[in-house]
């Protein structure tokens, strides 16, 4: 698992309320079913099958703006990489490259349908976790910062932050309102499809630290999603994806 944080220095351009020409990929990862599994996954009814949009994606978004001009972090449980050589002499598309009937999913049913169950469960294994939140304690504004604000972006009953760790002002932004309930470390919640509405309800430059962790790959907007986090974030902000 690795995590990737960015620190920006300056607002990415935005032409008519539309960040352009600032999209681009160059590593996505899609679930391949052979057809020897595919009846077999069929019958299993996966939830999603979805291109994984990774970390990666965010820092070419920002690059391409100009607003990756900070300094960038990596932690991962077992490799660690310097990730300004990896995309030091990385070469960005001008256009964004998918449509948006690249990001359709098998099962199509409201996203407010499989998340009206809460479910009190851990999606990373404890060595993922540890690594996590490890990478928070190194990262993140010292406890009890005056005037910090914190996003945690599709939360849940649990953030895997520092122990003990407060802010002020931490906003859980989630699909369940019972699990954002149980979260200990958030001051508020919003409970927000962000798949059919992915604008965030915050006032520009809004937020210190923005995290979106273990559920990146489950947006179907994320251009429009990413382009609020880059609205929302304080400039010289920090934002964590994995």
């Amino acid at each position: 698992m690795a995590i990737l944080g960015l620190r920006l220095q300056q607002r990415s351009p935005v032409l008519a309320g539309f960040c352009y020409p600032c999209f681009s990929f160059a590593s996505v990862t899609s679930c391949a079913v052979n057809s020897a599994s595919w009846g077999r996954a069929l019958n299993r009814a996966p939830r999603r099958l979805v291109l994984g949009l990774g970390a990666s994606f965010w820092a070419q978004y920002m690059s391409m703006s100009g607003a990756f001009t900070g300094k960038s972090f990596i932690a991962s449980a077992r490799l660690k990489t310097n990730v300004d050589e990896i995309l030091k002499n990385a070469e960005w598309p001008e256009q964004f490259p998918f449509k948006e009937e690249d990001f359709q999913r098998f099962d199509e049913s409201p996203d407010s349908l499989f998340y009206e169950a809460p479910r009190f469960v851990t999606h990373i294994d404890d060595p993922a976790i540890a690594a996590l939140t490890k990478y928070y304690s190194e990262v993140f504004p010292p406890s009890n910062t005056p005037g910090v604000a914190i996003l945690d972006m599709c939360s849940s009953w649990v953030s895997h932050f520092p122990k003990g760790y407060k802010q002020d002002r931490v906003v859980g932004m989630g699909m369940n309102e019972e699990e954002l309930k149980r979260n200990p470390g958030l001051t508020e919640y919003v409970v927000q499809d962000l798949n059919v509405n992915p604008n965030l309800p915050f006032e520009d430059n809004s937020f210190d630290v923005i995290t979106n962790v273990v559920s990146v790959d489950y947006l179907t907007k994320p251009l429009d999603v990413f382009k609020e986090m880059c609205r929302v974030l304080k400039p010289g902000g920090l934002v964590i994806m994995r």
